[in-house]
């Protein structure tokens, strides 16, 4: 009875100390939504104009105490005695938009600084005066845009694949939808998850024929790929398929993101049977995906790369820059028609890495010859690579690398992954972690990851370079100099590349590529 009494009182105290007016108070559109950190305006304001510098203006939580205010103005001052300490130095009066006057003209708007997830909800705006008040309500979401997209494909046995799509760090809770051109698609899971920082993951799952080519949606973030069906394995290796078939955990993997409005990278990861198992070495890859090492990670395994020069009668190789001789003024007679980028054209790099850390980068165009629209860029364990135009590497053979071509980036997987749609980047980075079996590229200007793969890799391996042929833009592998530095002998490193060229292509000027490491 006692905390019913209080209750009845306290609702009196607040309805008696003015009496209501109709229609006096507005606000904006709601709810309001602004980026976590950054700053909001809530509208509200006295219809039709009136002054309101003589007015008691507080704005507070309903249900969360009128007596603990987000802001108090009275006596025509702000009050700080009895304000929320949430909110204690990042609110003030604000101005609902550019022409308003503020409170000479009724405009009790609140301005928050540098918010936070715990500021989302509504919030009153409450005018009073001693002979009347009036009160209304403005919503406010914080938003924050989630982790990349983490796209996984893993074949299964009877034909299809299980395709999981994945991301976190959202609020509010972001929509998520499967897309194909062709039909509608239903997901058989989607499933919302809330960590104690108040920020929302998603996930979800779908079975789908292997060969297919799908999109799934995060809000505006898309992931693409087109997929084709592993080939079957050869009569005689059933027993170790089967067996890396039961091991799908592992990771065989890309990684690619398009954002159509938001410019953003996301990942894709793809988990095949073709490299769970090398019954080459007997070795079977760690369970569980590896998450992508980042580009300020990998920068800090430099080693300068450098074209091997062994007489490959279809390339010029000058300077670390390689570039077809069909580009050139004598053109070689004996080069093929047909396909852009063949074994003709490829060539292996030094030093040979038989274990650790290594990172290079590779300028592939240049403000004055556009991008190169074919080329590989990767790692062989081959030594020599065979003089056939007609023999199309991949990872079974020992070929791990990305490759562009007009319409996609690929993979050299036995199971086809391609990456939608290009142009690839002006400069590619490149990592390689043998021990942990991760070759990671990355599109250096944008700081962000393309593609990851992982195998079970063997030294040495050989750095592999395929400029193809038609280009204008020649392939340069950039090189990193030491550079003393200024005031006590310290140095740093910085990557040079190509930013203008001559009539030959030769760079006549160079600048500082990407960050300084």
């Amino acid at each position: 009875m006692d905390a019913l009494m209080l209750m009845v009182l306290a609702v009196c105290v607040f309805c008696c100390r003015a009496a209501p007016v109709s229609n006096s108070l507005q606000v904006g559109g709601s709810p309001v939504s602004v980026q976590l950190g950054h700053t909001a305006t809530l509208p509200c304001w006295l219809s039709p104009p009136q002054s309101a510098e003589q007015l008691e203006v507080r704005w507070f939580l309903p249900g969360e105490g009128f007596d603990s205010p987000v802001l108090l103005y009275q006596r025509a001052q702000l009050e700080h005695g009895s304000q929320d300490a949430a909110y204690a130095g990042r609110v003030s009066l604000g101005l609902k938009d550019a022409t308003s006057s503020g409170l000479r003209e009724g405009d009790v708007s609140l301005k928050l600084a540098n918010a936070t997830l715990q500021d989302a909800g509504d919030y009153s705006c409450y005018v009073s005066s001693d002979k009347e008040y009036d009160t209304a309500t403005v919503s406010l979401v914080v938003t924050v845009t989630g982790t990349p997209s983490l796209l996984s494909a893993v074949w299964i046995p009877d034909g299809r694949v299980n395709l999981s799509c994945e991301s976190e760090g959202w609020s509010p809770r972001p929509s998520l939808r499967w897309d194909d051109p062709l039909k509608t698609l239903t997901p058989q899971s989607l499933q919302y998850s809330t960590a104690p920082s108040g920020l929302v993951s998603v996930h979800s799952w779908i079975l789908l024929p292997a060969s297919t080519q799908v999109s799934c949606w995060v809000e505006e973030q898309e992931v693409r790929l087109q997929l084709q069906e592993p080939p079957s394995p050869p009569q005689g290796s059933g027993g170790w398929a089967a067996f890396g078939l039961l091991l799908s955990a592992v990771l065989l993997a890309a990684a690619f993101l398009l954002y159509r409005k938001r410019g953003k990278k996301a990942k894709l990861f793809v988990e095949g049977p073709e490299n769970l198992y090398s019954p080459e070495n007997q070795t079977l890859l760690p369970k569980g995906k590896i998450e992508p090492t980042l580009i300020s990670t990998a920068r800090q395994s430099y080693v300068n790369v450098k074209p091997e020069h062994d007489g490959n009668e279809y390339l010029k190789i000058r300077d670390n820059k390689i570039r077809d001789l069909q580009r050139e003024e004598t053109l070689s007679p004996d080069l093929p028609d047909g396909d852009q980028v063949t074994c003709l054209t490829a060539i292996t790099g030094t030093p040979p890495l038989s274990s650790g850390r290594h990172y290079w980068e590779v300028s592939l165009g240049n403000s004055k010859a556009g991008l190169k629209q074919f080329w590989w860029v990767g790692v062989t364990r081959t030594a020599s690579i065979p003089a056939d135009s007609h023999l199309t590497p991949s990872s079974s053979d020992g070929f791990w690398f990305l490759s562009s071509s007009s319409t996609s980036l690929q993979l050299s997987t036995e199971s086809s992954v391609l990456l939608l749609p290009p142009p690839g980047p002006q400069t590619l980075g490149v990592f390689l972690d043998i021990e942990r079996g991760e070759l990671s590229f990355y599109n250096v200007e944008e700081q962000s990851l393309i593609c990851s793969l992982t195998a079970a890799f063997t030294g040495p391996l050989f750095p592999l370079f395929n400029p193809g042929k038609g280009d204008v833009a020649p392939m340069e592998l950039l090189q990193r100099v030491v550079e003393a530095g200024q005031g006590g002998g310290n140095t740093e490193s910085k990557v040079v590349c190509e930013t203008e060229a001559g009539h030959d292509g030769e760079a006549l000027q160079v600048r500082e590529c990407g960050e300084v490491l």
